[in-house]
């Protein structure tokens, strides 16, 4: 059996790089390319191809580069010395073409300013819808437009997005996010999910925490899973029951909808979907 390495990220770079250096014009690169120039996370490995905005009618590949018909070109932005389409454009392209969840990844990423705002958004709910409403076909149009919609700045990392999007189309309520939860002390903790009406908490990749190998390492692995055990003890004495789950549910609507249920947690897929807009 053939096994085919997955290039990192660096070296995607190097390669656009190289492209770029034998063009009489700079390209400007778009969907995974840009991606790759605008640091977006990327759920899935970023595909071989080269995709760059090119004139003409059609969109066409040759070469291991595809050429989109963009109208995007005349507002290209420069990322680590090449061009690519803004940030929006690129989100809404990628929305459009590839998954709900992995569209909510990328315009979660692009709307947040991080957990203590050290950092400037990459754009606005507004310029995700305005790139959204300049894609052609209507179903990529209609996903888009879903995602810029749904998309949140208070996630804070790639495993709470996912979470939200598969909690969403297993028909989960919708969460509070970024809850915090005080007692006579003080504050307890800052809970990535929470439904009140349920008295329900959780936290995508918690038991991660528990079980990572690096506190096996660690001299003060027992006091960190005592103040994790701590924390936890606070959290449920306020009435809330905390759930936790690892990056394997996160990302799969399937396992997201088994986990829920089995926690209780009443589910309406059909008008979940309908209130994100992906009901044609």
């Amino acid at each position: 059996m053939q096994i085919v390495r997955t290039r990192s990220r660096q070296e995607h770079l190097e390669r656009l790089q190289l492209y770029a250096a034998t063009r009489a014009r700079p390209p400007v690169f778009a969907f995974w390319s840009a991606a790759l120039l605008h640091d977006l996370p990327l759920l899935n490995a970023a595909p071989s191809t080269i995709h760059v905005v090119a004139g003409g009618p059609r969109t066409g590949a040759a070469q291991g580069v595809v050429r989109h018909r963009r109208a995007a070109a005349r507002s290209a932005v420069a990322r680590h010395g090449l061009l690519a389409t803004s940030a929006a454009q690129t989100v809404a392209a990628l929305a459009g073409r590839t998954s709900f969840v992995e569209g909510v990844v990328l315009a979660d990423h692009a709307l947040a300013t991080a957990a203590f705002g050290e950092r400037r958004p990459l754009a606005t709910r507004a310029e995700l819808m305005a790139s959204a409403a300049e894609l052609d076909d209507p179903a990529e149009r209609r996903r888009a437009y879903a995602v810029a919609r749904f998309a949140d700045a208070r996630a804070e990392s790639p495993l709470e997005s996912m979470s939200r999007a598969t909690m969403a189309l297993a028909g989960a309520p919708t969460p509070d996010l970024q809850y915090t939860v005080l007692d006579l002390h003080g504050v307890v903790a800052r809970l990535d999910f929470v439904w009140p009406e349920l008295e329900l908490a959780g936290e995508a990749d918690g038991a991660e925490k528990l079980v990572h190998p690096a506190f096996g390492r660690s001299p003060d692995a027992w006091q960190v899973l005592a103040a994790q055990a701590e924390r936890q003890r606070r959290v449920e004495a306020t009435g809330l029951r905390m759930i936790t789950w690892q990056w394997a549910t996160g990302r799969r609507v399937d396992r997201m909808r088994e986990f829920l249920v089995q926690q209780g947690v009443p589910l309406d897929p059909r008008t979940r979907r309908e209130e994100l807009g992906l009901e044609s």
